[in-house]
C-alpha cells in the first residue's frame, strides 16, 4: 500500500514545477500591485520580491524533465518537450529579465521597476502563449 502512494517521478516533477510557478506568481503580484497603484511603492519590498523571482526563475526548466509530460494534472503542452531548446531559451530570457528587475528595484526608481516588471511579464507571456494550455 505504501508503494501505491509514492508519487511517480513525473508526478513529482509536475508538482515541483507547479510549486515554482506558484512562487513566481506569489512574488510578482505585490510588485504588480505597486505598479498599478493598488499598493504604495516600496523599493525595499519590490527588491525582496524581485530577488525571490530571480532565485526561482532558474528552477523552472528543472521541472520539465523528459517523461514529465503527463502523470498528474498539468497545463504544460507537449510542445515543450518537442521544442526544449526554445523552451530553455525562453526560460533564460526570464532569468535575465528577473536580474534586470532586481537591479531596477535596487535603484529605488519606480519607473525603472515598472519597465523591468514589464520585461519580466513579457517573458512569462512568451512562454505561456506557446507552451501553456488555457
Amino acid at each position: 500500500a505504501a508503494l501505491a502512494q509514492t508519487p511517480s517521478k513525473a508526478e513529482q516533477a509536475i508538482k515541483y514545477r507547479q510549486a515554482a510557478l506558484t512562487l513566481l506568481g506569489w512574488n510578482i503580484t505585490p510588485i504588480a500591485a505597486m505598479m498599478k497603484g493598488e499598493a504604495p511603492f516600496d523599493a525595499r519590498k519590490a527588491e525582496l520580491h524581485a530577488v525571490r523571482l530571480q532565485q526561482v526563475a532558474p528552477m523552472i526548466v528543472e521541472g520539465f524533465p523528459a517523461g514529465s509530460e503527463s502523470g498528474a494534472p498539468t497545463k504544460a503542452k507537449p510542445e515543450i518537450w518537442r521544442n526544449m531548446d526554445d523552451f530553455k531559451a525562453k526560460a533564460a530570457d526570464m532569468e535575465q529579465a528577473t536580474a534586470g528587475l532586481v537591479a531596477a528595484a535596487r535603484s529605488g526608481d519606480q519607473k525603472q521597476v515598472g519597465q523591468a516588471l514589464g520585461a519580466v511579464g513579457n517573458t512569462c507571456k512568451a512562454c505561456h502563449d506557446q507552451y501553456r494550455a488555457k
